[in-house]
């Protein structure tokens, strides 16, 4: 009874000292969020409340049809972030101090439609216009968050996580494609010849001054005379924003002054809420709860509770602690808090592949290119580095190349030690890990790399975008010249999806230590390779025969790309055939783009003009 009564007591203090009244704005309108409600997701509140533009459509984060925006303001880089997110998936309580915009918040046919839903519209870019809302706030998000204009790429990599079954994706890409750059020069001042002060029009290249009265993002209420002008037409759109008389929604001052708050709120069935600000309050949750759950973007509990039904009492959302935040670049490597999200990194890989020298970012490369096909882009906005370790799934993108590159996992205690783990000791079997309960992974270390040394990342899906392996892999190898001959000194090949857990293949790496990098490396790699990885025939997942030949396949490609790179560097003998290249070259996306044809047999008819279908312009705003 005395445990009981203190424990009630613990949480009553709580409740008393953390913010009781957690609010949110959702497109402009504040609204404050009772407590009770820790089991809705952000979806389910904003169906609840009347706004169902926003739709449920896989429930998992894979199709995009319940895609928002979120805006809130970075108190590190003291600037308003805008992000597409999955509302599915997202807590409600995780967005609380945030603002949401819905596909009905930024424009309708009664106060008119904003330029991309018109766009959209007319460009034949929805039919059933079920996953439509989604597409139109991906873009928005991409439009609200990018200093200039987007590349073509930028847009169909922003649209990965969306999924349409009607159109064919060709016209909704031809609906945003006005939306795009198409000359880099347009938006430098260096390629203009123009002084710094002198501001550059981006729909004209020439100088303009209405670029003087742009305020800054954070309070900016309508858009420029002159930005509009990036949205004239071109030949297959007829958008030219004329229709929309709304203006933009700015971040609520509200909330620009407001501070974060702890929270500690409930939900249905006993669950427990709690927002730390600071790692040793994460500690004290911990010690209190050995069993609490910590989650950051939710996109594996989410799923884990609404298909599977599992239920976690105690639910601790660490996004804010500073302390698993961190992204610092140290002599010996960069180091990740366990609470990053996944778009961040990609920021910091590209700023220190800028940097750095290239022979020591090697890692940095293969994990960014990892990174592209890794999920959509609302799910990279909010998932974690180390919510992706500590679920240890076997089909991770990222563990095989955590244990490629011989990353170190720094793990802490509820008293403060800490302790530094292997990536490659620290998956122990299905969904198991090194950590204890009252642990907890406080961030990545991963170590520059040496010159000639060489690592690279392969997955294969049954699609290549937002899509779980079929079969993934890391591979290192490290080269140095030892009497004219270019030996492997380290080398580590580590597989997913073919096992429980992500496995090094152990007796490969031992045999390729020593060897001379030449065909019979390669030959003698794949006969030790084929009884290192075992595949049983009733193994789960299916498709052995096929899973055997991608682990054999990915060496080949493997050793065919150190080969390539190899060849630059004097001594090297192993030149990569020219018909071997296509092999080891990297995906880009092929030019969207296709027409129809129609014989005008009667002008006006359908066949001979065809029409935009009457109720586009209600699908791309609230249907």
């Amino acid at each position: 009874m005395g445990s009981l009564l203190r424990e009630n007591e613990l949480e009553r203090d709580d409740a008393e000292s953390e913010s009781n009244q957690p609010i949110l704005y959702v497109n402009g309108v504040r609204r404050v969020l009772p407590d009770g409600l820790a089991h809705f997701t952000l979806l389910e509140y904003l169906r609840d409340t009347g706004l169902t533009g926003t739709k449920l459509g896989c429930g998992e984060g894979g199709c995009g049809a319940c895609t928002v925006m979120i805006s809130y303001l970075d108190q590190n880089l003291k600037k308003c972030v805008h992000l597409a997110i999955n509302a599915c998936l997202a807590p409600l309580y995780s967005v609380e101090g945030m603002h949401v915009i819905t596909v009905e918040g930024i424009g309708s046919c009664r106060y008119g439609l904003h330029p991309i839903q018109e766009s959209l519209a007319n460009s034949h870019g929805s039919q059933c216009g079920f996953c439509t809302p989604g597409f139109v706030m991906s873009m928005y998000a991409l439009l609200r968050s990018s200093k200039n204009p987007p590349t073509e790429e930028d847009i169909k990599e922003n649209l990965a996580g969306n999924l349409c079954r009607c159109t064919g994706y060709r016209p909704i890409i031809d609906a945003f494609r006005v939306f795009a750059r198409t000359d880099d020069a347009l938006y430098t001042i260096q390629s203009s010849g123009l002084s710094s002060s002198e501001f550059v029009c981006p729909s004209t290249g020439k100088p303009c001054s209405c670029g003087q009265n742009i305020k800054d993002a954070v309070v900016t209420t309508t858009i420029s005379s002159c930005s509009s002008d990036i949205l004239k037409p071109i030949s297959y759109s007829d958008t030219d924003g004329a229709a929309y008389t709304s203006k933009e929604l700015i971040f609520p001052p509200e909330l620009l002054m407001r501070k974060s708050t702890a929270l500690y709120l409930t939900g249905s069935n006993g669950l427990k809420w709690h927002r730390p600000l600071s790692l040793q309050h994460v500690f004290d949750i911990k010690t209190r709860y050995p069993n609490a759950k910590l989650v950051v973007g939710n996109t594996e509990v989410g799923v884990e509770t609404r298909l599977k039904n599992l239920h976690y009492p105690v639910l601790v959302h660490i996004a804010h602690v500073p302390e698993l935040n961190i992204l610092n670049i140290k002599d010996e490597g960069l180091e990740i808090g366990a609470a990053v999200k996944l778009s961040e990194l990609v920021k910091v890989l590209k700023l220190v592949i800028d940097q750095r020298a290239p022979f020591q970012t090697s890692s940095c490369r293969a994990i960014l290119e990892q990174l592209k096909w890794f999920a959509g882009t609302q799910i990279r906005n909010v998932a974690s580095v180390g919510g992706n370790i500590c679920t240890a799934s076997p089909i991770s993108d990222l563990n095989p190349l955590w244990m490629a590159a011989g990353a170190k996992f720094h793990i802490s205690d509820c008293k403060g030690n800490i302790r530094i783990c292997a990536a490659e000791y620290f998956f122990l079997d299905y969904r198991k890990v090194d950590l204890a309960s009252n642990e907890i992974l406080l961030f990545v270390l991963l170590p520059w790399n040496s010159r000639y040394e060489f690592v690279k990342a392969f997955k294969q899906a049954h699609r290549r975008d937002d899509d779980i392996a079929i079969v993934n892999a890391g591979m290192r190898a490290c080269l140095e010249k030892k009497d004219q001959k270019w030996i492997v000194s380290d080398a580590s090949i580590v597989y997913g999806g073919v096992a429980p857990y992500s496995i090094s293949a152990i007796e490969t790496n031992k045999f390729l230590l020593g060897k001379h990098w030449n065909k019979e490396l390669y030959h003698g790699s794949l006969e030790v390779l084929e009884k290192d990885i075992i595949l049983k025939d009733e193994a789960p997942g299916g498709m052995v025969e096929f899973r055997r030949s991608l682990i054999l396949s990915f060496f080949f490609k493997y050793f065919l790309w150190v080969s390539h790179q190899m060849d630059v560097f004097p001594g090297f003998n192993g030149a990569v055939p020219a018909s071997y290249l296509s092999t080891i070259k990297s995906f880009h996306y092929p030019s969207t783009i296709g027409r129809q044809d129609y014989e005008i047999v009667r002008r006006g008819t359908a066949v001979g003009a065809p029409e935009v279908h009457l109720s586009s312009r209600l699908q791309v705003s609230i249907a």
